[in-house]
């Protein structure tokens, strides 16, 4: 009868370290994903090689009143030009993302190029390298209607046209 005893307690010491694996195998998947959600994070928002176009044939809201300030990427911090929604969609022009920066609060570096950025002689002129944030730059594509240029934003409009006059 002793060993029967003996032998319930080994049973129950293996179930025990098996819950013990099975609870720390959990935690450590839990940990590697979380790091690479972590990992991921860094590369939300916008990429290199994304553009924001602004076209005078693109309906906008006129209540849009948006106007950013961008550092000129080859002045000193401090200095500040506008980017005024309403003016570069009248005028057109794009941004295109040059290249992310990790080193300051301007974390891309755009190129503007276009009719002119605002009304008056707050605008970057009609082509220039700006350092952004990456919420001004969503910002700015919201107003654009998003990423890309005119005709691809409105490609699956013209698409979803032709569709429909079929019968």
């Amino acid at each position: 009868m002793r060993a029967d005893h003996h032998n319930t307690h080994e049973h129950k010491a293996s179930g025990v370290i098996t819950v013990l694996l099975g609870v720390a195998a959990i935690a450590l998947a839990g940990m590697v994903g979380t790091i690479g959600l972590i990992r991921s994070v860094g590369e939300l928002g916008p990429k290199v090689g994304d553009i924001v176009s602004f076209d005078s044939r693109d309906p906008m809201s006129r209540d849009m009143r948006a106007r950013v300030s961008a550092i000129p990427a080859d002045n000193l911090p401090g200095v500040a030009c506008v980017l005024d929604v309403q003016t570069m969609h009248a005028g057109g022009g794009s941004l295109i993302v040059e290249s992310r920066l990790s080193l300051n609060d301007y974390g891309l570096r755009v190129h503007w190029a276009g009719a002119r950025s605002a009304p008056d002689g707050t605008g970057c002129g009609s082509s220039a390298d700006l350092l952004l944030n990456s919420e001004d730059l969503e910002t700015l594509a919201m107003a654009a209607g998003g990423f890309g240029t005119f005709a691809s934003k409105h490609a699956h409009n013209a698409l979803g046209g032709l569709a429909s006059a079929e019968p």
